[in-house]
């Protein structure tokens, strides 16, 4: 038996909305391999592989799934009944799976070019963004802008330094604002290749098409405004995109790596109208946060990597989430390259010493006096106590933390460090330098207190 027009369509509107709602790995398993055998008197029967396919498929989100489809499809409610391979014979349905299949390529087809068009980046959804106490607001914001497109948070204004997830929202946004409309007309774009699109429009006289393109949208994502900065006719055609779409209601999103107020080569009349909606601010991710990013992003690079080891790196990384995400893939090649298979603290070590030099570089204008000011305010110690000769643990545990920052952060030579220590022998840094570095392994408090350090070191 073959299925006609309607009821293909409201197949591919089941899987369709499924892989919307339900995890990539759950649609995989659960709802792919199913087939709807026919729809007759508002009931279609479907053939499920087993029992645990079919136990699933009578969750309450199939049901909404299976209702949603139904109304958009047919205008009525659908019901549906389950069938495995004891009640039916599958071969008989052949025909149908091969225009199911048909149908669905084309749906795919349809969607990949679209995304292509509107610039969006599919693999960054609001699914698989990791949420923190440095970015909660701004996500809570972000979806809300999703759901309701030129509401209240119209402009919404992120700002933050780089690598805080900034261009992963702007996407989540369009991607969840094209799931709730398949036909809203969304770009996402960098200000670099909007200064592009403006240059060439214009050399071209082809300005026309360059404002059809802009100003007709229902979504805006423009990423890193402030290369904006210097550049009077991107801004002030900018300008008039901006007063365009906020006038019909299109939302608009944009990002850059400082507030509004610190953009000072931007005109008033522009940064002004950023206020009319919502400015907020991404920060750093803390220890708990680096923890949760890197258990995810483990599973989406299919690295195993044991707990410790994601420990030492979350307490090793405390910039951001880009710099997390190269650490991992530096972990992923060393391993490759040398065979190995059990990913245990000394071999991440190895693998991050190159980041680490990088930062050490990038660092080297902190003074050791600084860093031993920030762990002897910290620990409630004079820096005097710190460098004495006392030896009391009180002291001793905080001395060999700022050994061990400033050998981490400047890079000094050991008999250098030593020096500044009260003309300590570099034995006895190498000897405090172990000691933090193991404790760092395991130690969640110590962990903790040198991401606090570090930040207030910045």
């Amino acid at each position: 038996m073959s299925l006609n027009q309607k009821d293909q369509k409201f197949w591919a509107r089941v899987k369709e909305l499924a892989q919307t709602v339900l995890g990539q790995a759950t649609y995989d398993y659960f709802i792919e391999p199913a087939k709807l055998l026919e729809i007759t008197d508002h009931n279609a029967n479907i053939y499920l592989e087993n029992k645990m396919h079919q136990d699933f498929w009578k969750k309450q989100d199939i049901k909404d799934i299976i209702k949603t489809s139904g109304f958009e499809i047919f205008g009525v409610e659908i019901n549906f009944s389950l069938y495995s391979k004891d009640d039916i014979n599958i071969s008989d349905y052949e025909q149908t799976d091969k225009k199911i299949a048909s149908s669905e390529i084309a749906k795919k087809s349809d969607l990949i070019h679209s995304k292509i068009n509107n610039g969006l980046n599919s693999k960054y959804t609001f699914e698989n963004f990791v949420q923190g106490e440095g970015n909660r607001m701004t996500l809570g914001a972000a979806i809300a802008v999703s759901n309701d497109p030129g509401g209240m948070y119209n402009p919404l204004f992120i700002y933050g330094g780089p690598g805080l997830g900034k261009t992963h929202l702007m996407n989540a946004i369009g991607n969840e604002m094209l799931n709730n409309n398949g036909n809203a007309r969304i770009k996402y774009v960098s200000s670099e290749n909007f200064v592009s699109d403006y240059v060439n429009s214009s050399r071209k006289n082809q300005m026309e098409e360059f404002t059809d393109q802009y100003r007709t949208l229902d979504l805006l994502l423009l990423d890193d405004i402030q290369f904006f900065a210097k550049k009077e006719g991107t801004i002030n055609e900018f300008f008039q995109t901006f007063n365009t779409l906020y006038d019909k209601g299109g939302q608009i999103v944009i990002s850059s790596d400082r507030p509004p107020t610190e953009l000072n080569e931007f005109e008033e009349r522009l940064t002004s109208r950023f206020k009319w909606g919502l400015i907020t601010d991404i920060t750093a991710p803390n220890y708990e946060d680096r923890m949760a990013i890197l258990m995810n992003k483990v599973d989406e690079i299919a690295l195993q990597v044991p707990t410790e080891t994601l420990a030492y790196i979350a307490g090793r990384i405390d910039s951001n989430v880009r710099d997390l995400e190269g650490a991992l893939k530096n972990l992923k090649f060393y391993a490759n390259t040398y065979n190995i298979e059990t990913i245990d603290v000394n071999t991440a070590a190895k693998a991050l010493s190159t980041i680490e030099s990088n930062k050490i570089r990038q660092d080297k204008d902190i003074s050791s006096k600084r860093i031993q000011e920030e762990v002897g305010k910290f620990f409630n110690i004079s820096v005097a106590d710190m460098i004495s000769k006392k030896r009391h643990k009180e002291i001793t545990y905080p001395r060999q933390i700022a050994m061990y920052l400033i050998r981490e952060i400047t890079g000094k030579s050991l008999p250098a460090i030593g020096k500044e220590f009260g003309g300590r022998d570099h034995t006895t840094v190498i000897y405090a330098h172990k000691q933090i570095s193991d404790k760092m392994k395991t130690d969640t408090t110590l962990q903790k207190q040198m991401d606090t350090l570090k930040s207030q070191l910045k």
